[in-house]
């Protein structure tokens, strides 16, 4: 008997041990992680993508994305300060960027433009000299624009998720028909690309 119970216990040990080990295994092995940084980088790409071709068929001198988000609160209530960012950016040689500048803006700086821009979906000054710019003067003088085209991005339900600004500096240009079917698709497709980022879970 006394024999007999180690070679028991070497018998159980080599036949149930490798299966205990590869139960355990799999009960607490982690599960693999989303690699965010990989979908952020691709979703930048993306996007930047969209830009560079916009700029090359419009022959446009500079075009960026603006993009609302949380930027702090109120005292005392904590509600939410509402705030937008330029995050995407693309010039010709020589332009000035911008998106350095315009970060984490309060949405009550820019009220008329973005009240216009909820209303209409659009703002289209072709000459800043002779047409309305609800509010964008000073932005556009200083800029030195001669022409800006502001166009809300939106989800699939219809909320506006950022702002694209197209502008010329080296001339005046008014976008005409199919130019604007052109546009009117990228809008669309950026817009897709955005919402299937910014809802996607992982």
């Amino acid at each position: 008997m006394d024999i007999l119970l180690p070679i028991v216990i070497a018998l159980i040990t080599s036949v149930f041990g490798p299966v205990l080990l590869e139960w355990a295994k799999s009960k607490f092995r982690r599960k693999p992680q989303p690699d965010l940084m990989s979908d952020a980088i691709k979703y930048n790409e993306q996007i930047e993508h969209q830009l560079d071709i916009i700029l090359s068929e419009l022959d446009c001198d500079q075009i960026y994305i603006a993009q609302f988000h949380n930027g702090g609160h109120f005292y005392p209530t904590g509600k939410s300060i509402q705030k937008f960012s330029v995050f995407y950016e693309v010039t010709t040689p020589n332009v000035a960027s911008i998106k350095g500048v315009y970060q984490n803006i309060p949405v009550s700086l820019f009220n008329k433009p973005l009240a216009e821009l909820y209303d209409k979906g659009e703002i289209l000054v072709a000459d800043i000299e002779t047409d309305p710019t609800y509010g964008l003067e000073t932005f556009c003088v200083d800029n030195k624009y001669k022409s800006c085209y502001l166009l809300s991005l939106t989800d699939l339900d219809g909320h506006i998720i950022g702002v694209m600004g197209i502008y010329y500096i080296n001339k005046k240009h008014k976008i005409i028909k199919d130019e604007w079917i052109f546009v009117r698709q990228k809008i669309g497709a950026i817009g897709n690309i955005m919402s299937n980022y910014l809802y996607n879970k992982r």
